[in-house]
């Protein structure tokens, strides 16, 4: 391993391309995060480029370190480095100069001083030397640097870009860097001084910026030491080390690892807006890919996952399925296919499409957001022996389950436990019979348990007399009502189609509203704290349109001849069952005893929708 210490200039200098390889994560970076830190550092240098300290030589800025590999190509071919580490960093670096060649370009054509002029595009000359690669052979080879597969088109873009025109609206985070520098360097330079200030600016990128260069030799092992580097802080996902493991797997095997990625893994990069998303909140907020692959391990080695040693989980999972093979090498395109099957698997879970009641209760289901129960229903839908029905009575326990013990206040603790034991289940379940009878089984334990799956009698007492809104989640709300409203649509008629409502535009409305003291009186004797339960309560809640919630908040329930009334309101605007048969049964008043027989009408349907285990058998 060789280090040098080298300005940008001399990196980009030479006619060399930096290849980064395809295992390597697309570009990430960010304007808060990177883009204006960096740029925080290059202003400040500029400035002391412009205004150097007396009787010393300008401090430079220290920008990290790269590691490279030299690649064999033919002696006619241009030299190339693979990078191994810092490609985030080598292609913002190039983003960086090709907008400060553009603002250079752009200011100098529009000054009208000759010395001005011809001090802008000396700059501009300098600095774009650094950015493409002047005798290349084919039209990819100009680029100093070359980004993995998907970031490609929009770095050509830019690249191929003149200052006249600039880029073209363009969706993507690297077109984002590239605004942002150009419309920092274009302040920056709009000061006074001109010419000395675009000499300056452009000795700054191409002298002052430094990194420390490892040019590593045929004695170094590039995985080592990407790993290393991860170890050490470097800001990559448990699925970008899984990636890349299995890519450098497939090509010490000779096999094309190219096709591989391009087949099984592009996936994952191509749509990284979704996979590379925060999902969670707080501390146990994730990448969904690392979310997914923890799921994955979980229902292959029947163990639970800790985020933090999922990569290392997963090397030994990775070395166990070699030591299970004869010839002891790995079938890496059996496990990558393997991980993009359960990824298929995985998206139908947390985006579930269209309505079959499956779709349905995985909707609910994602609501709940118990997440540790995923892998379970990853584990059946991998089952051949698993058809629709199967999987839909088996979800429908689970989601059964899950409601009630949530309506009742019951501890998920030992949640984690209970999903092991139900994939165990699911794996033991003869081939060819369906693993409903063993997910009911499991989850039907006695009182007390972590599995014990309430009765009718409990449910129904809690279902009563708890608070909903404010003591559970709004989003778990809204799914229990949207499931009732689903319900009550299904049996409304047998003779037209279901209407579909967009829920997502419908929230949640009290009846009688929580500011009830104006135009809710409280009759004589009534207990104000036994109606504050009553307005949480289920039986108080209803859903309408975000537009209509406005108007109908505290109006009172109904004033004789008026229509700005709640009752109206609703009989009005609103088409759904809900309200429907809540009109129906109250047309003159509402107070807490009607609130009390909605809730135990609601019940009838939230037990139909949510049996007890006892209806599975």
């Amino acid at each position: 391993m060789q280090p040098n210490y080298s300005s940008i200039g001399q990196i980009f200098s030479a006619q060399t391309r930096y290849s980064v390889p395809l295992f390597q994560r697309p570009y990430v970076w960010k304007q808060d995060e990177q883009w204006e830190p960096l740029w925080d550092d290059v202003r400040a240098l500029a400035d002391r480029v412009l205004h150097p300290p007396m009787h010393k030589p300008v401090a430079g800025h220290f920008l990290g370190t790269v590691v490279l590999e030299q690649i064999q190509v033919p002696t006619i071919a241009m030299p190339q480095r693979q990078v191994i580490d810092g490609q985030q960093r080598l292609t913002t670096l190039q983003i960086l100069l090709k907008a400060a060649q553009h603002a250079l370009e752009i200011i100098g054509h529009a000054t009208e001083d000759s010395n001005d002029k011809r001090s802008f595009e000396l700059a501009a000359g300098q600095i774009s030397q650094l950015t493409l690669n002047q005798f290349a052979a084919g039209p990819d080879e100009q680029y100093k640097v070359w980004p993995t597969n998907e970031d490609r088109p929009a770095f050509k873009v830019i690249m191929d870009a003149n200052a006249a025109s600039g880029i073209s609206a363009q969706d993507s985070r690297m077109a984002e860097a590239y605004h942002f520098f150009r419309a920092a360097i274009l302040t920056w330079l709009g000061g006074s001084d001109a010419g000395r200030r675009a000499l300056a600016f452009a000795s700054a990128l191409k002298d002052h910026l430094r990194l420390i260069v490892l040019d590593l030799d045929g004695t170094d092992e590039p995985q080592a030491i990407f790993e290393t580097l991860n170890a050490h802080g470097t800001p990559l996902l448990p699925a970008d080390l899984m990636k890349n493991w299995l890519l450098w797997e497939a090509g010490k095997q000779c096999l094309n690892a190219g096709a591989l990625y391009d087949q099984y893994w592009r996936i994952f990069d191509s749509k990284h807006e979704y996979w590379r998303q925060e999902v969670g909140t707080g501390h146990a907020a994730r990448p969904r890919v690392d979310t997914f692959l923890q799921n994955w391990l979980t229902a292959e080695i029947l163990e639970a996952v800790p985020i933090k040693h999922l990569y290392d989980r997963f090397l030994a999972y990775a070395n166990m399925r070699r030591s299970n093979i004869a010839a002891q090498e790995l079938d890496v395109e059996q496990l990558m296919e393997e991980i993009q099957d359960s990824a298929v698997r995985f998206q139908l879970i947390d985006c579930p499409e269209g309505q079959s009641a499956l779709s349905k209760i995985l909707r609910r289901l994602r609501s709940l957001d118990y997440l540790v129960f995923w892998p379970v229903l990853m584990a059946l839908m991998r089952r051949s022996a698993s058809d629709p029905a199967d999987l839909e009575r088996s979800a429908l326990a689970l989601e059964s389950f899950l409601v009630r013990r949530m309506v009742c206040g019951l501890q998920t603790r030992g949640y984690g436990m209970l999903a092991l034991e139900l994939i165990k289940a699911i794996a033991e379940a003869d081939d060819g019979m369906p693993a409903a009878p063993k997910v009911i089984r499991v989850l039907h334990g006695p009182a007390g348990a972590t599995n014990e799956w309430p009765s009718d009698e409990a449910f129904g007492h809690h279902w009563k007399t708890k608070r909903f809104y404010g003591w559970f989640r709004r989003s778990r709300v809204l799914m229990i009502l949207q499931a009732i409203e689903e319900h009550y649509q299904a049996q409304a008629t047998k003779a037209e189609p279901i209407i579909q409502y967009d829920f997502s535009k419908l929230t949640i409305e009290h009846i009688m509203p929580q500011s009830w003291l104006e135009t809710w009186p409280l009759p004589p004797g009534a207990d104000a704290n036994a109606r504050e339960d009553a307005i949480q309560s289920i039986g108080n809640l209803t859903l309408v349109s975000g537009k209509l919630n406005p108007s109908l908040s505290n109006s009172p329930w109904f004033l004789e001849g008026s229509d700005a009334c709640k009752r109206a309101g609703l009989d009005l605007h609103s088409r759904l069952e809900l309200n429907r048969q809540l009109l129906a049964a109250n047309l003159a008043s509402w107070n807490e005893a009607a609130i009390a027989k909605r809730a135990a009408t609601l019940f009838l349907a939230a037990q139909s929708i949510w049996p007890a285990a006892v209806h599975f058998n």
